[in-house]
């Protein structure tokens, strides 16, 4: 009868230990997760403090620029950002002459 309570509370304590695991880990991915958007903010904080965007900023911003002219002349323009932005790292937009 001893055996099986030691046995019982030792599987006990074997299972709260791998919920406390579980939640360091939890936590330190939330930090991560946390730093990687503070730093994509502040990114876009100095940027936008610029009156314009210069050639620099946008290659921070900016991972990749995709255009597609349209048959009736108007272009398609996709730009692909570094970072995460609010669900969503690519943004599309069409330019009519």
């Amino acid at each position: 009868m001893y055996n099986s309570m030691v046995e019982k509370r030792e599987a006990e304590i074997a299972e709260l230990t791998q919920k406390i695991e579980d939640c360091k880990k939890f936590d330190e991915l939330s930090k991560k997760r946390r730093d990687e958007l503070m730093s994509t903010a502040e990114m876009l904080d100095e940027v936008l403090l610029e009156p314009y965007i210069t050639d620099a900023n946008m290659r921070l911003l900016v991972r990749k620029v995709t255009v597609h002219e349209n048959e009736d002349g108007s272009l398609d323009v996709s730009l692909e950002f570094n970072g995460y932005f609010k669900d969503t790292s690519t943004g599309c937009f069409e330019i009519n002459e």
